[in-house]
């Protein structure tokens, strides 16, 4: 028995003692190469180890596990490792989640996150050469209650951004929330290590969801041009932060009431309104609950209890309203309805709301009432679950009787008969429907294989269609009013019909191409091409902030088009 029990000790002492660590290497890798990730446990054979989540555009293939034993001052100890190859979809900037293993006592073992960069096939952002996007990210608190919120400010840092494709960075560990998922953002320019980065700046707040320790990571994905040329290949790349340390400490469970609320928040208000102060039993009162402050009070339960002496209480609705671009100062609000059952009932009870001040770091009891109110009528007897009878609506049998009693002596003039439905306009044009219907899919199926085989027409109804949704939006004025998207809209009419007249994929057109390939444009025509690529270049790249010329953007544009058919 003491030799059982010096075993189970000696097992107790290593799993407490075990640790576990990851390394990858190398650090940096090409697109469709792979990188080596050892996961290692000290001090307690593991039979397996988890990611704590599975990124997107990242895959691990298991590669192996090796034990060893080793003997320190007469002791053993047992280490295991696991490896992997990591391997991604697309370049950027990665990071490889945190694995996990629990332990039979119940202790969960869990290593750091692991960031690293992957290149493109032709080796983009080799060194001495800045990435094309990276995320910066600050937060004003290491160190958080469960359930706290704070504010966190994520920059997102890229070159040659596509106009349309803004991302918002997202946060990838487990045990933290937004407050708001679609975050407001402003733009703005940056010089970082000698490189112009387009920054956005999105200003939000985070809440810590599960106690522990762990690094919290932002990520996502954009779309960006390899060059400075509006006709530049796209591509998409993966941006990550690097890993930030956070610590969520659980409440104090010293001192919980045992009537808490769930809620965290700093200097918390409480405030209750009855709607009547005089009723009859079985009437309903509205009661209007509000919580505000900073906190995160989107689940936060309706306060009081569900069961009060001599009213019937029905289930609360709530709405919520935010303050700030943080969303970290919430109006949370209440409405109940309660229904005395007793006219000696002469106030509605009072109510208490308890929280977590972060401020004080103890629970806080907020009190409303009680409310006087004047109940009078007979008392309403109701099971349980069951809601009141309202004295006003109840009738005896011979009054029901009676109300009926006229209706039994003149029954009045029955109905007429409906006419037939194969009489009815209505119902003849609903058999038709499915015919008209089929009709309609015949023709459309027709049109799209006559498209399918005739690749060309297909080509020009759709450059025909994408010119006449751009061109209204190169009139609209705040579009006029904002050059880079003028220019950026007119290239994209450009580009399509160069393409058609040059039976090109319109995405592959640059200048290269352009001077390399003879257009069926001369003179005044190619003077008009050459003007618009030069506005778009001075607006768009040089950032000469000129007034579009709108008129005469749109004359040399029809002179080109025009030409070009």
């Amino acid at each position: 028995m003491r030799g059982y029990i010096l075993i189970l000790l000696c097992l107790g002492t290593t799993v407490h003692a075990a640790t576990l660590t990851a390394t990858l290497k190398p650090g940096t890798i090409k697109q469709g190469d792979s990188a080596v990730l050892t996961v290692r446990c000290e001090g307690y054979e593991l039979a397996t180890v988890d990611p704590e989540r599975t990124p997107s555009g990242m895959g691990f293939s298991f590669r192996g596990r090796e034990k060893q034993l080793t003997s320190i001052d007469g002791a053993d100890k047992v280490s295991v490792t696991f490896t992997y190859l990591v391997t991604t979809s697309k370049p950027g900037g990665y990071v490889v989640p945190a694995f996990t293993a629990k332990l039979p006592n119940g202790d969960l073992l869990r290593s750091e996150p692991l960031t690293f960069m992957v290149l493109d096939r032709d080796g983009d952002a080799v060194a001495g050469r800045q990435p094309n996007g990276f995320i910066k990210v600050q937060i004003d608190q290491s160190k958080v209650f469960l359930g706290q919120s704070f504010s966190v400010t994520m920059e997102l840092f890229v070159l040659r951004l596509l106009p349309s494709d803004l991302p918002v960075p997202q946060l990838t560990t487990p045990g933290f929330r937004f407050t708001r998922k679609r975050p407001e953002f402003f733009r703005t320019l940056r010089l970082e290590n000698g490189t112009r980065y387009d920054v956005f700046v999105f200003k939000t707040g985070a809440v810590a969801t599960k106690v522990g320790k762990r690094n919290i990571v932002f990520e996502t994905d954009v779309t960006v041009r390899d060059s400075n040329d509006f006709f530049g290949k796209r591509k998409q790349i993966h941006v990550a932060s690097n890993p930030i340390a956070m610590e969520v400490v659980p409440l104090p469970a010293e001192g919980r009431p045992a009537n808490f609320s769930g809620a965290v928040g700093s200097n918390l208000l409480f405030k209750v309104k009855a709607g009547s102060t005089a009723v009859n039993t079985g009437d309903p009162v509205n009661l209007s609950l509000e919580i505000s402050g900073r906190g995160a009070l989107d689940q936060t339960t309706v306060p009081g209890s569900d069961q009060w002496e001599g009213f019937k209480l029905y289930p609360a609705k709530s709405d919520i309203k935010f303050l700030g671009t943080r969303h970290l100062y919430a109006f949370k609000n209440f409405e109940r309805i309660i229904v005395p059952l007793r006219p000696d009932i002469t106030e509605v009870p009072k109510i208490e709301f308890v929280y977590f001040d972060i401020g004080t770091e103890k629970y806080v009891t907020r009190t409303a009432g009680p409310f006087p109110l004047r109940v009078t009528g007979p008392a309403i007897q109701t099971g349980i679950g069951d809601p009141p009878t309202l004295p006003n609506t109840q009738l005896e049998p011979d009054q029901k009787a009676g109300k009926m009693e006229p209706l039994r002596r003149a029954p009045g003039v029955l109905a007429p008969a409906p006419s037939p439905l194969l009489t009815r306009p209505w119902f003849l044009a609903a058999q038709a429907t499915p015919l008209l219907a089929w009709l309609l899919l015949l023709s459309w199926r027709r049109r799209q294989i006559y498209l399918e085989k005739h690749p060309a027409v297909a080509r020009r109804i759709r450059v025909q269609k994408l010119t006449r949704k751009t061109m209204r939006t190169l009139r609209q004025p705040n579009t006029q009013a904002d050059p880079d998207a003028f220019h950026a809209n007119v290239q994209i009419i450009l580009r399509e019909h160069l393409g058609m007249a040059m039976n090109r994929p319109a995405e592959g057109i640059g200048r290269e191409i352009l001077e390399d390939e003879a257009l069926p444009l001369s003179g005044e025509n190619l003077a008009a091409l050459e003007r618009l690529h030069e506005r778009n270049q001075l607006a768009r790249f040089a950032h000469v902030q000129e007034p579009v010329n709108a008129p005469l953007n749109f004359k040399d544009l029809d002179r080109v088009i025009l030409a070009l058919q």
